[in-house]
């Protein structure tokens, strides 16, 4: 996701960000509220204030209401968010309940952050997991159904990840260390950012696929949909550009975050994934795989299982 609006003052900038999750879990507005948090923090902002709408359809009861809005209240307890304004509305158009958080921040103009990219021959650090975002929102919304494929166990394990989804502490050690940029892996999944921030920073990329750090159960998740973890949201991990990538890896796993070095930018235009002998090309952006829950997209995975060719990575 990239900053919505950005204004210049004499001293500092504002930054305007927006994100909307839709979906019948009471757990909506957590992902949303994770992304807007996570992207200002990235930017070097500090938060001063956050907006929060919850739209459900007309058929649904107002209790919904009440129940998204208590999560997102306490997970702004836990992140120390004190400005926060919260409505909530029935409406005709709305198909599936809807939560869209905006929140704004200002960063001081001497703030590295607002100013580099990343350049030709720095390295890229991956932090977390590929897809954890959106295999966490189809095991809330298909719980039930996946209930009755995976043992309880493996149902428990996929919802603990959900602490996961803000990402203020690896943000902060990137900028003790002097991390040139940071980008969190929204919509379009990994690929999509990576391509971003190439085009951004007006460079190329060469990766290690298999590097890229994967759950086993965002793997499991998306076989039996038919899902490409690849093109799955990511709200929680982090692109990191830096000169030296082992010893921010370093630095962040002694705060008990995953993190790996996955690639360096180069010097050129091409997008460049190793796996293996193989070599692929970063095509431009892919609509999410999330949508297909809402677009009648969504296989049963009883026929055919997706092509994944990943192993997973804890």
């Amino acid at each position: 996701m990239e900053i919505d609006m950005k204004i210049m003052t004499q001293d500092e900038y504002v930054f305007s960000e927006t994100a909307i999750v839709y979906g019948q879990s009471k757990y909506i507005g957590i992902h949303a509220l994770a992304s807007v948090v996570n992207s200002l923090a990235a930017a070097g902002g500090t938060c001063l204030g956050m907006e929060v709408q919850i739209t459900i359809p007309e058929y649904a009861y107002s209790s919904k209401i009440h129940a998204i809005e208590k999560i997102i209240k306490e997970s702004c307890t836990q992140q120390k968010i004190e400005e926060l304004n919260v409505t909530g509305r029935k409406s005709g158009a709305a198909a599936y309940p809807m939560v869209v958080v905006n929140g704004v921040a200002r960063v001081p103009k001497e703030e590295p952050w607002c100013l580099e990219t990343g350049r030709a021959g720095q390295e890229i650090v991956l932090t977390k997991w590929i897809g954890m975002d959106g295999m966490l929102q189809i095991a809330a919304e298909k719980e039930q159904e996946l209930r009755e494929r995976f043992a309880p166990a493996f149902m428990k394990q996929i919802l603990s990840y959900r602490k996961h989804l803000f990402a203020l502490t690896e943000i902060e050690v990137a900028k003790a260390m002097g991390v040139s940029a940071v980008r969190q892996i929204t919509e379009g999944g990994i690929l999509a950012a990576l391509w971003n921030l190439a085009k951004e920073a007006g460079t190329g990329l060469e990766l290690d696929m298999k590097s890229l750090s994967v759950l086993q159960e965002t793997i499991e998740v998306c076989e039996h949909y038919r899902l490409n973890p690849y093109q799955l949201t990511s709200v929680g991990s982090l692109l990191m550009v830096t000169d030296d990538g082992e010893a921010l890896t370093d630095a962040l796993r002694s705060h008990q975050i995953q993190a790996v070095v996955i690639g360096k930018m180069t010097d050129n235009n091409d997008k460049i994934l190793h796996n293996g002998d193989e070599i692929r090309y970063i095509d431009r952006p892919a609509p999410d795989e999330i949508w297909k829950i809402f677009c009648g997209g969504m296989h049963d995975g009883r026929d055919k299982k997706a092509d994944i060719t990943v192993s997973g990575k804890k």
